[in-house]
Parts: structure tokens; C-alpha cells; sequence
């Protein structure tokens, strides 16, 4: 068993492809099955199971995954470790992040850690809340925006932005300058799937009561362009509204509500303490943690 043949295992469970692996490691599709059926061998079991629906890791084979990507994190510690002793900044980060991230946040923060750190390649992978946590436990990636850091030993602010409820301008709360969170209730809501979990986040009843959610939406533009044909309200971190839309109203709650999220990692390794770094002072510095307490 070589560095070569977790990598390659890796590869495919992550890409679900011999011929997407084969393009992540730089080997042939051939020598990928090759590799993969080599460390199955040596083994003697069965990692992955081969049908027309893709690969499916076997049970032995998630053990093994885990103790593999184990591995090729502290092999890239290593490296970049040594490298910095060298004066040399290299590695690979793989960046979780929520689909509703500010564009404006994220090349900014991509394009300042890549000016300083060119060797460094970052790695962008979308998910939900519940499946940023999921790959951060399971090393599928280095670091990942989460709403709660309280089980990461290594975190640090990214935004920390005023929640508001929008409305139409033709809306009867149009002309109020301040929401009763109660007054939510009787409201019908447009807001994310369930599975993004934030309407409780952002709401923050207790008990929890769920408001009456209408119509349930991933993307930010279609909640926008519902909200101005007033087909409901929407409950969202300011920073997601777009200026530019005509006929919409931003109003804040009477008792001021935030959303924070964090950037976390389980590893201390070179690359992701430069990427920690740099994000929270670009975000500091362009107002996305400008109410921080």
C-alpha cells in the first residue's frame, strides 16, 4: 500500500468516476483501476462497489476512507510545513461554503489569499449548513462557513450582518419603519429549503414556532423576485439584498436580530491558517463584520 493508491481511492470516492479520479491524480482511467483493484487486493476486501449507477463505498470502505484522508492530510501538512521552511508557500485547500455566500465576500477573499499565496490552489465545494459540518468531520474538506464553532478548535468570525424582513413596496408593512418578530406569524414567508436550516437561525423563537412558509426556495434571486411581486415576505441577512432591485423594502425588527457565521477547521496546517487569516481581515476590512460586537 503507497501514498498513490489512498490518493486514488480518495479521488474516487470524491469525484464518483475512475475517469473524473484519473483527471484529479493525473493517471489514465486504466491505471486508476489499476491502483484502485491493487490496494483492494493487498487488503483483501472490497473498497468500492462498481454498477451502472457509479461507485458505492462498502462498509469497510468508509472505515478505510476516513483513515485514508487521515492520512493524506497530515502528508500535507507535512509538505507545507516543510515548504514554509523553505520560504516556499504550497498545498491545496478545499473551501466548503453555503451557496448564499456573498459573491462580492468570496472573490474577494479568493482573489487577496491567491495574490499572496499563488502557489496554493483552493478547491471550492457548495453545500448546505448540515453537509458543511458533514464533510468538515470527515476531512472531505479543510475548511468550511458554519453558523456554530462550538465543537472546532480552530475558528474565526466572517460576517457578522443585521437581519431584516423584506417586503414589497406594495406590501401593507411597506411603510413601517420596525417588525414585531411575532407579527411574522400571520405572514405568509418565502425562504430557503429546510435543509439550508437558517429560517430558525435567523427567527430565533423559543419555543420554536414555525411561520407559515409558502413557497420554499434555494436561490436568493427567485426569493427577490417573488418578494416584489408580492407573493410573500422574506427574512434575510442585509447583505443578500440586492440594491439594485426596484420596489423593495428592507425593514428591521424592533429588537435588532444578527446572523454570524464563521470559517472553521479541524487542522492547523500552514495553508488554512494563511486562508483563516486572510479572510476574516478582508472581511473585516470591506464591512462584513463591521456591527461585531
Amino acid at each position: 500500500m503507497n501514498l498513490s493508491q489512498l490518493e486514488v481511492f480518495v479521488a474516487i470516492v470524491d469525484t464518483g468516476s475512475l475517469t473524473e479520479a484519473g483527471e484529479v491524480v493525473g493517471l489514465t482511467q486504466s491505471a486508476v483501476s489499476y491502483s484502485l483493484s491493487k490496494l483492494e487486493a493487498e487488503l483483501g476486501v472490497t473498497l468500492l462497489e462498481r454498477g451502472r449507477q457509479g461507485v458505492t463505498v462498502t462498509r469497510v470502505g468508509e472505515e478505510v476512507l476516513q483513515h485514508a484522508r487521515n492520512i493524506l492530510t497530515q502528508i500535507e501538512i507535512i509538505r507545507q510545513k516543510t515548504a514554509r521552511e523553505r520560504g516556499v508557500a504550497v498545498g491545496k485547500i478545499r473551501f466548503g461554503c453555503v451557496p448564499t455566500i456573498p459573491s462580492r465576500l468570496l472573490t474577494g477573499i479568493l482573489r487577496d489569499f491567491q495574490h499572496k499565496y499563488p502557489e496554493v490552489d483552493v478547491v471550492l465545494f457548495e453545500g448546505s449548513p448540515t453537509e458543511l459540518v458533514e464533510w468538515l468531520d470527515t476531512e472531505v474538506v479543510d475548511v468550511a462557513t458554519l453558523l456554530a464553532t462550538d465543537k472546532y478548535p480552530i475558528a474565526v468570525p466572517l460576517v457578522h450582518d443585521e437581519i431584516k424582513v423584506i417586503v414589497s413596496e406594495k406590501h401593507a408593512f411597506a411603510d413601517r419603519e420596525y417588525v414585531e418578530l411575532n407579527e411574522l406569524m400571520e405572514q405568509p414567508l418565502i425562504g430557503p429549503k429546510p435543509e439550508y436550516g437558517l429560517l430558525r437561525t435567523l427567527l430565533n423563537f423559543d419555543p420554536w414556532i414555525p411561520p407559515r412558509m409558502r413557497y420554499e426556495v434555494s436561490t436568493q434571486n427567485t426569493i427577490m423576485a417573488m418578494v416584489h411581486e408580492n407573493m410573500g415576505i422574506s427574512i434575510i441577512p442585509d447583505m443578500l439584498v440586492d440594491r439594485e432591485i426596484e420596489g423593495i423594502r428592507r425593514i428591521p425588527f424592533t429588537e435588532k436580530r444578527y446572523l454570524s457565521a464563521w470559517l472553521a477547521a479541524r487542522v492547523n496546517a500552514p495553508a488554512t491558517s494563511a486562508f483563516l487569516n486572510i479572510a476574516t481581515q478582508w472581511a473585516r476590512d470591506h464591512g462584513y463584520l463591521d456591527t461585531l460586537p
